[in-house]
């Protein structure tokens, strides 16, 4: 503990000689000695500056209500974009959905939902239309939570893969600089200031049973056509989330 405690203070130092620039009052002569130091106290602590300054990010906590059947695939697929986008999440009554990081990675999770569950709306609108759904043998509802199961699942394991491939990157990123694990580092706040929040959270098995094999490939088939890989462009993304039909 004391050699983090040390270590927050360094940080603390870094931060405060970073803030020392001309505009802000000091001299050139000043502004250039702090910068050296900084440079400095960065190299003898093996940090970088994005790790100093990941301690000032502010952890953000966004509800957002989702209506209707899609809650239904979004609850599925809801883990994994929290995986992706490295944030805590949980679901609240019947209709919420809950988001909890920095404040960028709660952006992309809320954009990566507004994205699915646009598509799956237009998606389930089109097989609804077309002759397999119209040519079905089961129950209207157990053929379309078919679909749904199948899309979620797609979805799943296609935001997964992404995950995977980040930390990689990410992993070789480090092991080439032999710096701090800033990933490590940014769950750790994350962890400590959600942590501050006081909420308990408990887990919740579901299962899911798929009636229809064909309105499940179906499902997959559309879940592999999403654009997940369009960022986010200014601001929260992609609106409110789509009402679901029954």
């Amino acid at each position: 503990m004391e050699q983090q405690s040390e270590l927050a203070k360094i940080k603390a130092r870094i931060r405060a000689l970073a803030a020392k620039t001309v505009d802000r009052g000091c001299s050139e002569a000043e502004a250039m000695a702090a910068a050296a130091k900084v440079g400095e106290l960065l190299a003898v602590y093996g940090l970088t500056m994005s790790e100093v300054e990941l301690r000032e990010e502010a952890c953000v906590q966004r509800r957002i209500p989702v209506l209707g059947t899609g809650r239904q695939a979004l609850r599925w697929v809801f883990p994994a974009i929290l995986r992706l986008c490295e944030c805590r999440g949980w679901t609240d009554g019947r209709q919420d959905f809950v988001l909890f990081g920095l404040e960028p990675d709660v952006q992309m999770a809320e954009y990566l939902l507004a994205v699915v569950g646009r598509a799956l709306e237009t998606e389930e609108a089109r097989y609804r239309a077309g002759p397999d759904y119209a040519a079905r043998t089961q129950p209207p509802q157990a053929v379309l939570r078919s679909f749904r199961y199948g899309y979620a699942d797609r979805v799943s394991k296609r935001l997964d893969a992404m995950a995977q491939e980040r930390e990689a990157t990410i992993a070789a990123q480090q092991a080439a600089r032999a710096g701090t694990a800033l990933v490590l580092v940014k769950q750790s706040i994350i962890q400590e200031k959600f942590r501050s929040l006081g909420i308990n959270l408990r887990s919740v098995s579901a299962t899911a049973t798929v009636r229809d094999r064909g309105a499940y490939g179906h499902g997959a088939a559309a879940g592999g056509r999403v654009g997940l890989h369009t960022p986010v462009g200014g601001g929260a993304a992609g609106g409110a989330l789509p009402r679901g039909r029954k």
